[in-house]
């Protein structure tokens, strides 16, 4: 191995970009009007109203009891390790939460209107 290369340069490039990641998940996560592949949400079906209701739903669940696990997990965590995860991990998954439920909120108003117009 070459001197002017150590171990900790190669870790510190893998961090940065596992930090990258995280910003660019987090930032995805922060549209909240992004759709999921298969979205339409100029769709006047009552149907696929009905479907991204469940779809919306489930993933808030999801997101809600991550959320719940990692804050009962982090207090457990080293002191790097918890600031890491308060750094990071939290804010993506706080930040998914949010687009799930605007998208949920969106969904279920839609299907309101598209079953009283029914």
């Amino acid at each position: 191995m070459s001197s002017d290369i150590s171990p900790w340069k190669e870790q510190d490039g893998g961090m940065a970009s596992r930090k990258e990641e995280a910003a660019g998940a987090a930032w995805e996560g922060a549209d909240l009007e992004r759709p999921i592949d298969g979205e339409n949400p100029e769709s006047e079906s009552l149907d696929e109203a009905r479907r991204w209701v469940a779809v919306y739903s489930h993933l808030v669940k999801l997101e809600e009891e991550l959320l719940d696990m990692l804050a009962g997990a982090i207090p457990k965590m080293p002191d790097a390790a918890q600031r890491e995860a308060e750094q990071t991990n939290l804010p993506v998954l706080a930040s998914q939460a949010e687009r799930f439920r605007h998208r949920l909120d969106y969904w279920t108003k839609k299907k309101a209107a598209l079953d009283t117009s029914s």
